[in-house]
Order: structure tokens, then C-alpha cells, then sequence
């Protein structure tokens, strides 16, 4: 300063030139810093509230990649994986829930760009692209950030939350896994699982030969949160021989029957709605659906979407882990073998057919029928957006998002006024599908909400 003094009362105009000549420097300097702490001042911009846009546009590619056939619990795992990179990407730049993996504070870093960032390196990291276009997406992405150095440290950012949550889930026992097996074999005694997959025109002696879906899932996969895949495993099906399994079978002989089925005009549209076979997608479709209708920020958003899909995850970890263990028959089995399940009152159907069957297809979905799946995914959901709002109420319009070619046009639609309702309502709809018992779907809801409360409490807290 004392050269400044002397040269302001010396020439003032060569002060003032001197001034922005320095000016200047400084400035190139800035620009050629990536370093947060010399390239900004030691305030960064305050991220306090920013819009969810683009976790939501992310989300919806993650959908789009994610929707195309596969196994559903690996489309499972990719979703939780995607959602958690979304997540640790933004709350390494204000921490306002606690991140799965990735620690790595950059305040200055563009919370946009590290969402796109985050989620198309986690696709790619996946190789879930395929052949869609998500380099244009994640070129358009970009397009709309002001370009910087907190876009770059953005970009920066959102590749390494991806890399590291790839990197974590990377042992997982998912290369472990036996997507499809002849083992265990076939069943012998009553109520053991036979295998469901159609081999042609619905002839019911022609579906019993032995196939397996995931086998092994339930027993080598990792948990993400909760302590063990059989820590929430439910109490068993009913005895064959009870008067509740009799309620259970008659019940679900009657609703659930291809031919000849009594089913309200309710129950029947019900089923066609739930009959979608990637649940994890028609429920982020629900999710988003609530989102549309309440402003919450991206940080909210993102927390959500990874409470979710994570919980989803842990869900179908714990039902493989169970259904394998419990090695039940589904009901198309049961009703078909009824006159020698030791139960003097059941009345077998050896043609008997679950709703909505397609040939050359599984008929019911081809793993041991309990607990449910598709009522775990549905308890999981309706549990953490009721943890998460702290309410149970909403208001969604939804149109199904399954494929099956045997669901009437229009698509069946339904309002919702609750998440427990459409947690209810789906696990219903498995009976009347043909596809569950009613313990079995019960059961699965209950133990969905169980471990999505399991999850609300222990991780992605709020800070």
C-alpha cells in the first residue's frame, strides 16, 4: 500500500492505470486456478435452494436406459447405484444429508452440472446406455450451465460420486450371481415350489420343468444398509393343512382364474394396472408423480430418489433371500396339485391359469411364491414417502406403465389419496392377478415397510 500511496501522490493517472493493469492479472490468474479456494472468494455461492430439474431429468433418463428388459432385481441395483451418485454428488457440495460413499467437499462446484455428471457417468459406468442417446442428453445437459470453473468443478464432481458409489457396489456378489439355474430342482412334496415358466400354449402339464430365475441373489448380493438379507425374513407361509391356507386358496382360485375368474370391475382393472413386471420403474413413475405436485429442492429430490431406490433394492435382496429359504409354490401349482396338498378341503383345477398369462412367458413370475416381491417393492415406497413427508396423504393420477399385451386400451388409470393406499391396493392386486397368495402378498408389504424404515432411520440422514 505504501507504493500504491506513493505513486498516487506522485501521477494519479498511472495509478489508476496501474490499478487495472493488476486487476487484470489477477483475473487470468483465476481463470487458469481449478482450485476452489484461489479461484473464488472464500464464500461460495450459496446452493441453500436449487431447483430439482435436473435430478428430475436424470432420473427420467435413468428410467428410459433402465426400462428396457433385464432381470428386475438388476435393474434394481442400477437404479439405487445411479440415485446414489445424484445424491453424494450434491451433498459434497453442501452436505445436508449424510452421502453413501463419496467424501470429497467442493463448495464451489455447480450443483447442475454435477447432477448430469453424476448420473450419465454412472450409466456409463454401468454399461446401461445401450443404444440410446445419452451423450446427447448429457451434451444438452451441460449446454444449459454457464460455462466456468464451478461447471468444471461440477462435471469433476458428479464423475467421481459415480465412480465411487461403482466402485463400492463393485464387490457386491452381483458377479456371483446365477441369473438362471435348473437348480434347486423341482419340488416333490406339497406345498415346495415347481418352477411357472410357460413352454407352450398354456399347457399346464408342460410348465413344470426346471428353471430357476437369480437363485442365489437373496444369499451373495450385500446390503446396502441394513445389517443382513434374513434380517427382516418373515414368519412362513400358512400350514397346508390350516383353515387360513384354505381362505388363501379358494380365494385367490376364484379371483385370480384366466378362465372363469370372478373378479369386480375394480379388482379386474386393478390388475391389469399392477401387472407391470419392472415395479422398480412403475414406482419411480409414482414417486415422480408426487414430486410434480409438491416444491422440494434438488437436495430433497435427490435424498428421495435414493431413500427409494435403495430401500427397493434392499427389498428384493431380502424377499430373494427369503423365498429361496421358504421354497413355496405358487398358486397356479397349488390350485393344479390341490387334491394331494394333505388338505382334505381344497379342490384341485389341473387346468387352472392365472389372469393375464401370455404364452411363451412366465406365467407367474418365475421364483418361489413368499413372500412377494411386487408387495415388498409397494410397502417400501408407500413407507418411505410417508417417513419422508411425514404424512400419508397425496393426491396422484397414474396410468400404468406395464407392457402386457393383454391389458385393455385404454390403459387403466387410478387416483391415489394415500401411499398406503396403493401399497394396499397393489398387494390386493397380486391375488387377483393369480399370482399370490394373500399372506404371501401381506407379508411381503409388511416386510417392505419394515426395512424402509430401517433405512429412513440409518442412512441418508439429515445433517
Amino acid at each position: 500500500m505504501k507504493l500504491y500511496s506513493k505513486f498516487f501522490t506522485a501521477n494519479i493517472t498511472l495509478l489508476l492505470i496501474l490499478l487495472c493493469s493488476c486487476e487484470k492479472e489477477t483475473n487470468n490468474v483465476v481463470l487458469e486456478s481449478m482450485d476452489p479456494v484461489s479461484s473464488f472468494s472464500k464464500k461460495p455461492n450459496d446452493p441453500g435452494f436449487a431447483d430439482n430439474d435436473m435430478v428430475m431429468f436424470w432420473n427420467d433418463k435413468a428410467a428410459t436406459v433402465l426400462g428396457v428388459g433385464m432381470p428386475q432385481p438388476t435393474r434394481t441395483r442400477n437404479f439405487a447405484i445411479i440415485q446414489i451418485a445424484v445424491h453424494d454428488a450434491l451433498n459434497n457440495i453442501k452436505p445436508k444429508y449424510e452421502s453413501y460413499t463419496l467424501d470429497e467437499l467442493r463448495q464451489h462446484a455447480d450443483p447442475n452440472a454435477a447432477v448430469a455428471s453424476a448420473a450419465y457417468w454412472a450409466i456409463i459406468g454401468l454399461k446401461r446406455q445401450g443404444s440410446f442417446p445419452v451423450d446427447t442428453w448429457y451434451a444438452e445437459s451441460l449446454s444449459t450451465i454457464p460455462d466456468g470453473k464451478r461447471k468444471e468443478l461440477g462435471i469433476t464432481l458428479g464423475k467421481h460420486a459415480a465412480e465411487a458409489i461403482i466402485a463400492e457396489r463393485s464387490n457386491d456378489g452381483f458377479t456371483q450371481v446365477v441369473f438362471a439355474s435348473i437348480n434347486p430342482p423341482n419340488g416333490v412334496i406339497p406345498g415346495a415350489y415347481r418352477s411357472t415358466v410357460t413352454a407352450i400354449n398354456f399347457v399346464p402339464t408342460a410348465t413344470l420343468f426346471g428353471f430357476r430365475t437369480v437363485p442365489n441373489w437373496g444369499t451373495v448380493t450385500k446390503p446396502y444398509v441394513i445389517e443382513s438379507n434374513h434380517q427382516f425374513k418373515p414368519s412362513g407361509p400358512h400350514a397346508l393343512t390350516s383353515n387360513e391356507y384354505l381362505q388363501d386358496y379358494n380365494e385367490i382360485k376364484v379371483k385370480g382364474a384366466r378362465v372363469g375368474g370372478q373378479r369386480t370391475i375394480d379388482e379386474e382393472k386393478s390388475a391389469q394396472f399392477w401387472s407391470e413386471n419392472r415395479p422398480s420403474i412403475l414406482w419411480n413413475t409414482f414417486v415422480r408423480k408426487d414430486i410434480e405436485n409438491k416444491k422440494i429442492d434438488a437436495w430433497k429430490t435427490a435424498r428421495l430418489f435414493a431413500l427409494m431406490h435403495v430401500s427397493m433394492a434392499e427389498s428384493i435382496n431380502s424377499v430373494l433371500n427369503a423365498a429361496y429359504f421358504y421354497y413355496y409354490w405358487r398358486p397356479e401349482t397349488a390350485i393344479r396339485l390341490g387334491s394331494a396338498d394333505g388338505n382334505n378341503n381344497t379342490e384341485s383345477d389341473a387346468n387352472w391359469l392365472p389372469f393375464l398369462s401370455e404364452s411363451f412367458t412366465s406365467v407367474s413370475p418365475p421364483v418361489p411364491g413368499y413372500p412377494s416381491a411386487f408387495a415388498a417393492y409397494g410397502g417400501t415406497t408407500a413407507e418411505i414417502l410417508r417417513l419422508f413427508y411425514e404424512s400419508d396423504e397425496t393426491s396422484i393420477d397414474l396410468t400404468t406403465t406395464s407392457s402386457n399385451p393383454l391389458v385393455t386400451f385404454p390403459k387403466p388409470s387410478f387416483h391415489f389419496s394415500s401411499f398406503s393406499q396403493a401399497a394396499r391396493e397393489n398387494s390386493l392386486s397380486l391375488i387377483s392377478l393369480g399370482w399370490d397368495f394373500r399372506k404371501s402378498s401381506l407379508d411381503g408389504e409388511d416386510m417392505g415397510k419394515e426395512i424402509a424404515a430401517y433405512v429412513f432411520k440409518h442412512h441418508f440422514k439429515e445433517l
